[in-house]
């Protein structure tokens, strides 16, 4: 009797084990707190060549490379021809990109389209800035001493998590998101919060709330990401729908001009703004 007590609880352990294991794979598998396989990795898994984002891109650019290659279509495209370089094809370094495409999701592989001579070409996204900026200049002397500041770095600084919290870091440019905007507005005088403790819901807190079809230059913007973590990103506006910010999907890989005519950006925006000045 005793045995076939001791089996019993053993099939009853082993069976409560199963159980749990079960439900810990079921939670690690649905739970919001936990990060799914990026979806950059499954695409690119089941189709490395296919374009996955399309939007409007008409702002005015500047060819930074003389020697970068043209195409017939985004590079790596089915039927994407060379078409040489700028240089041999003799355009003006000044364009305005019409459409844009990004490969697999990722940012750092968008082609932007552009017509010159009766022609069209693709041209890579890293191979080209945003010209005209001056235009969006406005008239408050912080917001502008903030954003002097933060430009500057575009292209200059790889997003770091948790970077931008130190001196250290900030003499390397080493920020994240909401250092990073701390670091802009402390430039201008301004400090958003401490330091060593600045998080995008610190921000969030800071200066005054305003309408999201209000926002004006130098205003800070939320994002709640695809996970629906509420204000995960912070961005400053620039004006004519650009914005400035620090993120491992911007175009350069970190400090960055992004457009919220994209709709992955967009569509991740929440309303909530915040007026520092």
């Amino acid at each position: 009797m005793l045995k076939r007590h001791r089996k019993l609880w053993g099939f009853l352990g082993g069976t409560l084990l199963v159980v749990l294991i079960g439900l810990g794979f079921f939670k690690a598998t649905f739970s919001p707190d936990t990060t799914p396989t990026p979806i950059v990795k499954v695409k690119q898994a089941i189709a490395p060549n296919k374009v996955f984002e399309t939007y409007r891109y008409p702002y005015d650019l500047t060819i930074r490379n003389s020697k970068a290659k043209l195409y017939s279509a985004p590079a790596g495209t089915k039927g994407a021809k060379l078409l040489g370089t700028v240089q041999e094809n003799h355009l003006n370094d000044k364009i305005v990109g019409t459409v844009r495409k990004d490969l697999n999701g990722q940012k750092a592989a968008g082609y932007i389209a552009f017509s010159q001579n009766h022609r069209q070409y693709w041209i890579s996204a890293q191979n080209v800035s945003f010209r005209n900026l001056n235009q969006l200049r406005g008239r408050n002397p912080k917001v502008e001493a903030a954003l002097s500041a933060g430009l500057k770095l575009v292209g200059h600084s790889q997003y770091s998590y948790g970077g931008g919290r130190t001196l250290s870091d900030i003499r390397h440019h080493k920020f994240d998101c909401s250092s990073f905007v701390r670091y802009c507005y402390s430039k201008a005088g301004i400090t958003l919060g401490n330091l060593d403790s600045v998080t995008t819901y610190t921000l969030v807190t800071m200066g005054k709330p305003v309408k999201f079809q209000n926002m004006k230059r130098g205003d800070l913007f939320f994002f709640t990401n695809s996970r629906g973590q509420v204000n995960s990103h912070v961005a400053i506006y620039l004006g004519n729908h650009l914005f400035l910010h620090d993120h491992n999907q911007s175009d350069t890989g970190g400090i960055g001009i992004s457009t919220l005519n994209a709709p992955s950006w967009r569509h991740e925006t929440n309303g909530v703004v915040r007026r520092i000045v």
